[in-house]
């Protein structure tokens, strides 16, 4: 069988590409690019470009550049939304991924992953105009004022931060009830100073959760500290809670009975440094997460937090928006149902005996 010409790999190709959504993060290159990057002539190129145009898989502008046809779009229905999340090793940015490819999927839908680096990434402004809906999961930095503008002008929707103030639908995971329950359980367990752990680089989610336990700790007059070391922008926020953690223990300035983490890392961290120094999570010291990473439940000693709610009715509402010409209706704000507090082993009454005894076991 004769070997397929050269000019049909390189229309695959393209064809790939617009089905996976890759034009929609990336510019459909000219024929040159394209030469380069499939290893083919220039001539070779724009033959296929040639005939991908007699087909009405791509339309070219008046001013040169390609683009994909509408009604090849219509037969193929190839990927229209795109998910922007950081670009940081994170379970919990990998399970939220998983929960919208799945969701994506069971709508029918394709949907097309991309990862930035900061928020004045060409990708970022692009992908959002070219897309007919984004959802965007932030990282630490203020979002630039023209970027948030340009989300604005489109269909956007925020995952896990709450930028409803500015215009922008959002979907906080975690209601206040949710993050308080966290704290209660450890209050009905008996602790009385409940020390709050911060290592992930501070952004509104994390201040919001900060915000609360203060609040908390006010409203039942409980005592407690805030320990807060951000870790750098694309760094794990594990290593730092747990030499934050292993400081503490060392200096014997550990005196809380218990400790909340903002996130999963950092209770992970000062898990482990407890650990190296005799101090059992649990009988000794109580650690707790306000959410849970997968995978938490499987850890020794388990660890007390939220469980990611279910998502689906939240994200309903936005891939119909997405769908529909028409503008967004009602609050900006979404919140899922309560998410379950998951009791892990992580937590427990407080011990009988002084720190200054816990201590003395290291």
């Amino acid at each position: 069988m004769a070997a397929p010409a050269k000019y049909n790999e390189v229309m695959s190709v393209i064809k790939r590409r617009i089905s996976e959504g890759d034009y929609l993060v990336d510019s459909i290159p000219g024929e040159r690019r394209l030469a380069e990057e499939t290893g083919v002539s220039y001539m070779t190129a724009r033959r296929a470009v040639r005939q991908l145009l007699d087909e009405e898989v791509l339309i070219r502008a008046p001013s040169g550049s390609l683009d994909v046809h509408p009604s090849y779009s219509k037969r193929t229905k190839p990927a229209e939304v795109v998910l922007l999340y950081p670009a940081y090793p994170s379970s919990y940015l990998t399970q939220l991924r998983g929960v919208v490819s799945e969701f994506a999927d069971r709508r029918g839908q394709n949907l097309r992953p991309a990862q930035f680096v900061h928020w004045d990434e060409q990708a970022l402004f692009e992908s959002v105009a070219q897309a007919k809906g984004t959802v965007v999961i932030p990282h630490g930095p203020p979002i630039p004022s023209r970027l948030m503008e340009h989300f604005k002008n489109h269909k956007v929707v925020v995952l896990d931060g709450d930028f409803a103030d500015h215009g922008i639908p959002s979907v906080r995971l975690f209601s206040d009830s949710c993050v308080l329950a966290v704290m209660e359980h450890l209050r009905r367990l008996g602790h009385r100073r409940v020390d709050c752990l911060n290592t992930q680089n501070r952004n509104v989610e994390i201040d919001r959760r900060i915000d609360i336990w203060r609040q908390w700790r006010e409203d039942h007059g409980i005592a407690g500290q805030l320990h807060d070391d951000p870790a750098p922008n694309y760094t794990d926020p594990t290593i730092v809670a747990y030499r934050m953690m292993a400081e503490l223990l060392d200096r014997d300035e550990a005196d809380a009975t218990a400790f909340v983490a903002t996130t999963c890392p950092a209770a992970i961290g000062a898990i482990r440094a407890c650990y190296e120094r005799g101090v059992q999570v649990g009988p000794d010291v109580s650690i707790a997460a306000v959410n849970l990473e997968p995978p938490a439940e499987f850890f020794c000693p388990s660890i007390t937090g939220l469980n990611t709610p279910d998502l689906t009715t939240v994200l309903a509402k936005c891939f119909d928006w997405f769908a529909s010409d028409e503008p967004w209706l009602g609050s900006r704000l979404l919140e899922p149902a309560d998410s379950a507090l998951f009791r892990g082993e992580s937590s427990a009454t407080p011990p009988k005996r002084s720190r200054g005894a816990a201590a003395a076991k290291r």
